[in-house]
């Protein structure tokens, strides 16, 4: 069963034909994770990846969460209302001077910056898509090898033919993984939202 890490080492061995390859299959689980959330098509975006964190700040730039993949919203609190702060570009972000609530957000490097300084300090509820831990021989799983573990088999056979200059075989297995991430995110997509509804028109066809 392909749920571990140590599961996956053997199956790319088996799969690839190559037992050579052992001391490189790090190298290679660590691409292919790269290549999950950065890759140029469709990136990894589950409901498992979700995360909600609160915190309470009076700062205009705040760090961004740990392992954070993409922002879904910020919500502030203000006098038991919840008020949605709205992004912007960072070129487009309308900064204000002076203090008071914040209203529009945008994110440079590692950092959130909000368009005015907090007048107060204010409850922030962020969510975001985090990144689960890497697999390593000490974090043997996590939520997508739980969930999609061809997204990492193919993933990995995709950097082991592309480092032996195997084009064919790497072609084969980048189109793989291209087709678990977009079905995993399909899936996700109607698990959160469910089928689109069809219209049924009853009565005699003209």
């Amino acid at each position: 069963m392909l749920d571990t890490y140590d599961n996956l080492v053997d199956s790319v061995v088996r799969w690839s034909h190559r037992k050579d390859i052992l001391l490189m299959i790090p190298d290679f689980i660590m691409l292919a994770e790269y290549e999950m959330y950065n890759n140029a098509q469709t990136q990894l975006m589950t409901r498992e990846m979700e995360t909600i964190e609160v915190l309470t700040t009076s700062e205009k730039l705040i760090d961004l969460p740990c392992n954070f993949e993409k922002m879904r919203s910020i919500t502030l609190v203000s006098g038991g209302n919840s008020l949605t702060i709205k992004y912007q570009a960072p070129e487009e972000l309308l900064r204000r001077s002076g203090s008071g609530r914040p209203e529009f957000y945008t994110i440079i490097g590692n950092q959130i910056e909000f368009n005015r300084v907090p007048d107060d300090y204010y409850d922030l509820s962020i969510t975001f898509y985090k990144k689960p831990c890497a697999l390593t021989e000490t974090n043997q799983t996590n939520s997508v090898l739980a969930g999609y573990p061809n997204i990492y088999l193919y993933g990995v056979l995709h950097q082991v033919f592309l480092w032996s200059e195997d084009t064919e075989e790497s072609v084969k297995y980048a189109l793989k993984f291209q087709d678990a991430i977009k079905g995993a995110n399909k899936a996700d997509k109607k698990a959160r939202y469910g089928t689109a509804p069809t219209m049924r028109i009853e009565g005699a066809t003209p």
